[in-house]
């Protein structure tokens, strides 16, 4: 029976079509070759974009640097918000593990 779990080959619909440009890249790294991490670097990349958004920078005018600044806030009351959510959610995931 492990041998048809194994083999890729018997599931054609499991395989995929190397001409489907919606199919995607193989993995290249070891970094990507999880789900895991592909995750960490999309998370990665969002705080990047979020952090150059809201850096200000000399050559903003006034209005733009209370934009930026505004942004940074709305981060912050975000990450708040969810923080209760996130901690309750450890718990749950603690007492279902105990």
């Amino acid at each position: 029976m492990d041998e048809l779990w194994s083999d890729a080959s018997a599931y054609p619909s499991m395989q995929a079509d190397p001409q489907d440009p919606q199919a995607p890249p193989p993995p290249t790294g070891p970094e990507e070759a999880t789900p895991g991490g592909a995750l960490a670097d999309k998370a990665a990349e969002t705080y990047k974009w979020w952090n150059n958004l809201a850096t200000l920078h000399p050559e903003d005018p006034l209005w733009v640097g209370a934009g930026k600044i505004g942004i940074r806030l709305l981060g912050i009351l975000v990450l708040l918000a969810l923080s209760p959510l996130i901690i309750l959610g450890l718990v749950v995931a603690f007492i279902t593990v105990l």
